[in-house]
């Protein structure tokens, strides 16, 4: 005979002998009441009235029926729990040495209580098995892990140094002459300014952990050979076969970078394996962003300066273009200074001439005054040179009114003439502007207005600072037993969910 067999037997025999004492007791019990209700019958006086000993003989078969009732529902109950210990004992088969455990059933109380039967118990739960298993996990996925990363960080694991600086990106500005007298002062004796530009230091802050920064410190340093020594444990070491794409998210895990936007302050940290390399590294980390900040001011700078020589050759081609002009518009008009040349000179000449004609006439009037004959010779020859003196001017003013030829005005000439100088003034102040503002484009080339400055600079570390070893053994434990009672939570719910 099996194991399970003999502790079904053995469960079934607890049963029966249960539910045989319940039930002798039960008709104990149900004796008394009757054997009671006999003799006090027999003992009544033949005086006494039937119907009461008709009502109390219904009452007692009243309470017969219902303790038939309350055995009967025992017994099914009984039967249903043996059904249950049967399907126990074939489903889970319990060890040897905890046999005599499990076949020890609770008694099922049968207890009549004036009105109830005591609820049966729950047959035992067998956790022999599940409670190896939990251990069995425990140990796998928590006190294993723990003793593999105990072992790492103490006699594996590599030191690693920290070499630190900070440092802050300055732009150089004019000083506000409304701010106060003392700064209108300075801003007069041309006194600058530094203040702190946030998207200069985001942007420095970032280059520090970007590819761009990996690639020239490779040029420099070759810091990948220096992360990649024989040394360093083969976890933290790197595999200087990789593409450089891992080493950039290699990188990106041993340097830090971050900017406080209150203090204004950006601090970096670089790890590595020796106290010399770590120092190497934040010193050419240095050196690079001072190079990145002074490209990104040299090279506005230097657009201003070709737009500016751009302006003043295109002026200079114009006066250039006007100049010429001028000289093929002399050369077709014969005049080298229509201004000075005809119109001064013929003025002066009309001028005389007048002043000459009002002299003729004043001594002809005065003559004529004097009661002289207008056939006197003196006066036929005054009159004479006043008629010549009204032609001459007639002819000056038709000259200064006309050309040689007498087919174009004088006027219109000098006109033409005056536009084409009016455009070479016009060109020449352009082109002045125009190399006033390439030599300030200059002068702020070669000038420096963003500067890096680190106000801590990097220093040799003398110890190193990870790994936390007793921290991260910590945390890897802490994990490992979340995951592990998270997992153990759910496996349960599932299997009482099918249950």
């Amino acid at each position: 005979m099996s194991d399970a067999e003999q502790r079904r037997l053995a469960i079934l025999s607890s049963l029966e002998a249960q539910l045989d004492g319940s039930a002798g007791e039960r008709r104990g019990r149900a004796g008394q009441p009757a054997q009671s209700a006999a003799g006090g019958g027999a003992e009544r006086q033949p005086g006494e009235q039937q119907p009461e000993n008709r009502q109390s003989g219904g009452g007692q078969d009243q309470l017969l029926r219902s303790h038939r009732d309350r055995s009967e529902r025992n017994q099914r109950r009984a039967a249903a729990l043996a059904r249950r210990a049967e399907a126990a004992a074939k489903q889970e088969p319990v060890a040897p040495r905890r046999l005599d455990e499990v076949a020890r059933v609770t008694p099922i109380p049968q207890v009549f209580d004036g009105n109830k039967v005591e609820d049966l118990p729950p047959l035992p739960q067998r956790g022999g098995k599940r409670s190896v298993v939990t251990f069995l996990s425990f140990l796998l996925c928590v006190i294993l892990p723990t003793m593999v990363a105990s072992v790492y960080y103490i006699f594996v694991a590599s030191n690693q140094y920290v070499s630190e600086f900070r440092f802050a990106v300055r732009e150089l500005s004019q000083t506000s002459a409304s701010s106060s007298s003392l700064s209108g002062l300075a801003s007069l004796l041309g006194a600058t300014s530094a203040t702190s530009n946030s998207a200069d230091n985001f942007m420095v802050t970032e280059y520090l952990t970007s590819r761009q920064v990996a690639d020239e410190l490779q040029a420099n340093i070759k810091v990948r050979d220096l992360y990649s020594r024989p040394n360093v444990d083969w976890w933290a070491r790197f595999d200087r076969l990789q593409p450089m794409e891992k080493f950039v998210s290699y990188w990106q895990n041993m340097v830090t970078a971050n900017y406080d936007q209150i203090t204004g302050v950006a601090v970096a940290q670089v790890r590595a394996f020796t106290p010399d390399d770590a120092y190497l590294i934040a010193t050419t980390m240095v050196s690079l962003a001072e190079k990145l900040v002074n490209e990104i001011s040299t090279r506005p700078r230097m657009d201003a300066v070709k737009f500016a020589e751009r302006e003043v050759k295109r002026a200079e081609d114009r006066l250039r273009q006007i100049r010429t002009q001028i000289g093929d518009y002399r050369d077709k008009e014969s005049l080298i200074e229509p201004n000075s040349s005809v119109v001064t000179s013929n003025n002066t000449l009309a001028q005389s001439l007048r002043a000459t004609l009002v002299q003729y006439q004043t001594e002809l009037a005065a003559l004529t005054n004097q009661k002289l004959r207008p056939d006197a010779p003196y006066i036929v020859n005054l009159r004479s040179r006043i008629a010549a003196a009204r032609e001459q001017l007639a002819a000056v003013e038709a000259q200064i009114a006309n050309s040689k030829e007498g087919n174009r005005s004088l006027s219109s000439v000098v006109g033409q003439y005056e536009q084409l100088d009016l455009d070479r003034q016009f060109a020449q102040t352009i082109l002045t502007s125009a190399v006033q503002t390439l030599e300030q484009a200059r002068a702020s080339a070669i000038s420096q207005h963003l500067y890096v400055t680190p106000f801590v600079r990097p220093a040799r570390p003398e110890s190193s600072t990870y790994p936390n070893r007793i921290v991260s053994i910590l945390t890897i434990g802490l994990g490992c037993f979340f995951i592990w009672t998270i997992g153990l939570l759910v496996v349960r719910s599932i299997r009482e969910h099918l249950a």
